[in-house]
């Protein structure tokens, strides 16, 4: 028997009597809680219903009835959804690039202990100056040197010992980015955040939570040893190896942390607070079948008596309400026959009494210890299941740090709440009125379309029927009198024109209020500059929105998620390499930059810098390279050399020009500076040709496409123009001489 075992048998009926009232109680207090806040969310609920019915560009029930009523048009034009997803893809694409991570990790100290050696490697220098210094004086004192020497080396070791601490806080920050990388890829973090990112484009709040472990079982496929009637193992004869036989299924609940997606009609956060961080513990609700059910007993940590005590009963609730509003969105009236299992998930802190309460209940006695003397100052959070006043689950938060597991994201953040605002709601007043006006515009072709009709007293059909027909006869009552009209017709105005102008009216408002302009959604538009410099700034202007929203992004998900990530793996993981003092960048922002504009400088200063004689020396050549290639999206390590490779290279063609003749390497020299004036110069006379002819195009009313061709025809000139100075000057600079022409 375990020692847990033995110390909780030796414990009296009477005293487990009192712990299991004690444990119905607190998980009773715990279910009103949950029950009340699902209260007060209903209000919430209803509005993301409205949500997803503009999203899916439906009426609600009261819209579509009178409508019907008033035989008016039932038409919708759905502008949200596209103007949602525009938005999501856009934020998924920004936030999550292909080439790039939206986060990194850096040690903590590192700038701080670089200033210090480059502090330190200067005195160094200073030292060993002066040391050699005193040693060429004529009658220096032996002893005075030698001390003068020691300091010196000592400042080196001072400074070597700096650089390497540098060294090795850049290693490891390198290990654990790649340590938290792979388990982020592992535990499929990009589909969690796009679904994040999809729900606060829809209903305004997107959640997940994490790091989370054991919360799944997962399967693999392991080949196992044979082994004989004893259980041994059964050996090779030559090499003595095991003899591997069948592959085997294996089950397990895995110890990785993982990142989850939280659907947000089952969060329940605390609603007096705006900021999840400040509330007093969260519930999320887990709606199960009996399948369900009994997956939760495989997961480590779970009590299967609660379990099988639950499978026994049956479900004591219903479905919830919004489960049959969204089946219903499609226009189908389904409706959810059976009922579900509520098992609540809670993570915040109890009360000291209540802790330990759980604990020995769940029988659990170390984490009964952990909660034995707790200061009523500390707050110690917990991790509680439970379902029909069963607890499921006790365990003490896993995380020293405390912090809260979940992390909230809102398009647009509402001051009250935790629940933000989405697109849809963003975009309700405009959307209503181009809707309005659409169905008034139909309505108005349908009664404009043909004339209405009055007949007098004095016709009926011959068949009794008054609709009209072609050829259809009627019967004149007592004769007709003389000039007067059987029928009488009136047109009815046709006003498309005007009503045409409130749908523009109303898309401009949505494209507005949404922030979401056609640009942004990869439509030109009318009006919109053919260059490539000024698409790349009305770009950059779609994209001031966008970098706030990723601001947000950043400090409420990214940041706290791997901030979380890197706590987990300081407190949890064995690899000692990977462990040290560092800091979390979230850096989802700075990689919004319009690539193409990016990619334009970055071209720009490698022509006009890199072979500069007094600029060039000053780049990072390569990694002025590197990110050319992230900006074109290309991934630099697939088309460049290592940093060695490059080094060797550099280092070969350093030796062949020590063999060059040095009046050759001076003649070089001077037509490169040559070749750079000129380039200055012509550069200056085209952009004042453009200038001029840019001047000539509005004096003169002349078409885009006619300038267009005058600007190829001078660029052209130009080309053969630089071909020819380029000569004259290779040929000047060797001979002496000028070569007539343009020099």
């Amino acid at each position: 028997m375990a020692p847990q075992q033995q110390a909780l048998a030796t414990v009296d009926a009477a005293f487990w009597q009192r712990i299991a009232e004690q444990m119905k109680a607190i998980i009773g207090r715990l279910e009103q809680e949950a029950h009340k806040r699902v209260g007060k969310r209903q209000p919430i609920e209803q509005r993301w219903i409205d949500d997803l019915l503009q999203y899916y560009g439906r009426y609600d029930a009261e819209t579509e009835r009178k409508l019907t009523n008033a035989e008016q048009s039932k038409l919708n034009i759905n502008l949200t959804g596209p103007k949602t997803d525009a938005m999501a893809a856009r934020l998924m694409d920004l936030l999550f690039p292909t080439d790039d991570k939206n986060w990194g990790i850096g040690p903590t100290p590192v700038p701080e202990l670089a200033e210090q050696a480059s502090e330190a490697t200067r005195q160094a220098e200073e030292m060993r100056a002066q040391a050699e210094a005193a040693a060429q004086q004529e009658g220096a004192d032996p002893a005075q040197v030698q001390q003068a020497q020691q300091q010196a080396s000592a400042a080196d070791e001072a400074a070597r010992q700096l650089d390497a601490l540098v060294m090795e806080g850049k290693k490891r920050a390198d290990l654990m980015a790649h340590e938290i990388d792979d388990q982020l890829k592992q535990s499929r973090y990009h589909a969690a955040m796009r679904d994040v990112i999809e729900s606060a484009c829809k209903l305004g709040t997107g959640v997940c939570k994490g790091p989370v472990t054991g919360d799944r079982v997962r399967k693999g496929w392991k080949r196992r040893p044979k082994t004989g009637e004893n259980g041994e193992p059964i050996l090779n004869n030559e090499d003595g190896s095991p003899v591997m036989g069948d592959y085997e299924l294996e089950m397990s609940s895995g110890s990785q942390p993982a990142m989850r997606y939280v659907d947000i009609w089952s969060f329940f956060p605390d609603m007096d607070v705006s900021d999840i961080k400040d509330g007093e513990g969260n519930f999320e609700r887990h709606l199960m079948n009996r399948k369900k059910l009994r997956g939760l007993a495989k997961l480590p940590g779970f009590d299967k008596d609660a379990i099988r005590n639950l499978l026994e009963q049956k479900p004591r609730t219903s479905a919830p309400s919004y489960l049959a509003d969204l089946r219903n969105l499609t226009g189908e009236k389904q409706h959810i026959a059976s009922d579900l299992y509520h098992v609540w998930e809670y993570s915040g802190p109890l009360e000291a009494d209540d802790m330990r309460s759980l604990a020995l209940a769940a029988g659990d006695m170390d984490a009964f210890q952990d909660v034995q003397d707790i200061d009523p100052l500390d707050e110690v959070n917990v991790v509680v299941w439970f379902c029909q006043g069963e607890l499921l689950k006790f365990a003490i938060y896993p995380f020293d740090s405390g912090e809260c597991m979940y992390s909230v994201f809102n398009l647009k953040k509402d001051e009250s709440s935790v629940f933000g605002y989405g697109i849809p709601w963003i975009a309700r007043d405009p959307a209503a009125s181009l809707n309005a006006g659409w169905r008034a515009m139909m309505d108005n072709a349908g009664l404009s379309s043909g004339p209405q009709i009055v007949i007098g007293g004095t016709v009926e059909p011959l068949d009794g029927d008054y609709t009209l027909r072609p050829r259809k006869l009627w019967r004149a009552k007592d004769g007709l009198p003389p000039n007067h009209a059987a029928f009488g017709v009136h047109n009815i105005d046709t006003r498309q024109e005007e009503l045409a102008n409130i749908v523009a009216i109303s898309k401009q408002f949505l494209d507005d209020m949404t922030a979401m302009p056609q640009i942004a959604q990869g439509e030109q538009g009318t009006g919109v500059t053919k260059t490539a410099q000024g698409m790349a700034l009305l770009m950059n202007s779609a994209n001031v929105v966008f970098r706030r929203i990723v601001k947000n992004f950043d400090d409420d998900v990214t940041e706290p998620n791997i901030r979380r990530f890197y706590d987990w793996n300081m407190q949890f993981n064995p690899k000692q390499e990977i462990k040290g003092d560092f800091e979390v960048d979230a850096r989802g922002s700075s990689v919004l930059l319009v690539r193409e504009m990016q990619a334009q400088n970055l071209m720009l200063v490698a022509m006009h810098f890199g072979a500069h004689p007094v600029y060039g020396p000053m780049l990072k050549n390569k990694g002025v390279l590197r990110n050319l290639f992230k900006a074109q999206m290309i991934p630099a390590d697939e088309v460049m050399l290592t940093d060695d490779e490059i080094d060797a290279i550099f280092l070969q063609a350093q030796s062949k020009e020590g063999e060059n003749d040095p009046e050759q390497m001076k003649l070089d020299a001077q037509v490169a500076m040559h070749e750079l004036e000129w380039d200055r110069k012509l550069e200056i006379a085209h952009l004042e040709r453009e200038t001029a002819l840019i001047k000539m195009a509005e004096t003169m009313n002349m078409s885009l496409d006619k300038l267009d061709a005058m600007l190829t025809d001078r660029r052209e000139d130009r080309a053969s123009r630089e071909r020819v100075m380029a000569a004259e000057l290779a040929d000047k600079a060797r001979t002496g001489t000028g070569a007539g022409g343009y020099v």
